[in-house]
């Protein structure tokens, strides 16, 4: 996909499930088996370890007088995930911090700076 400053960023699909514990304040999410009820994590995020094979993830949902508790290997579908990835141009190695909603955006493949994604002069055809 083409970026409105000129940088030029290949994503491949996020479509996949992630576990809980990927999760962070401010996505949305639902579970594989409710589709059509997106649920929004807002605040911080509590962890709880009950052994070294669980752990206990309290998610604060508005609507929800109490957290919704998760453990942190329950699958779930983000529909928005925002995260800051520090990529290097293909060309120079410059790094660059680039923000990408996951199930929007995709996952960065790769990247080519401002700089030399003017210079090159191609279109984005099949990016």
């Amino acid at each position: 996909m083409g970026h409105s400053d000129d940088r030029f960023l290949v994503t491949v699909d996020f479509t996949e499930t992630v576990h809980a514990h990927e999760l962070a304040s401010g996505d949305v999410f639902t579970f594989p088996e409710a589709a059509h009820t997106p649920l929004t994590i807002h605040g911080v995020i509590k962890q709880t370890f009950l052994s070294h094979e669980l752990s206990i993830l309290a998610f604060p949902v508005p609507g929800r007088a109490e957290p919704l508790h998760l453990t942190t290997n329950t699958l779930v579908r983000p529909h928005r995930m925002v995260r800051t990835f520090t990529l290097r141009c293909l060309l120079c190695g410059k790094s660059e911090d680039i923000e990408l909603d996951l199930p929007r955006d995709g996952r960065p493949l790769s990247f080519v700076c401002g700089d030399h994604a003017r210079d090159t002069g191609q279109s984005t055809e099949g990016a």
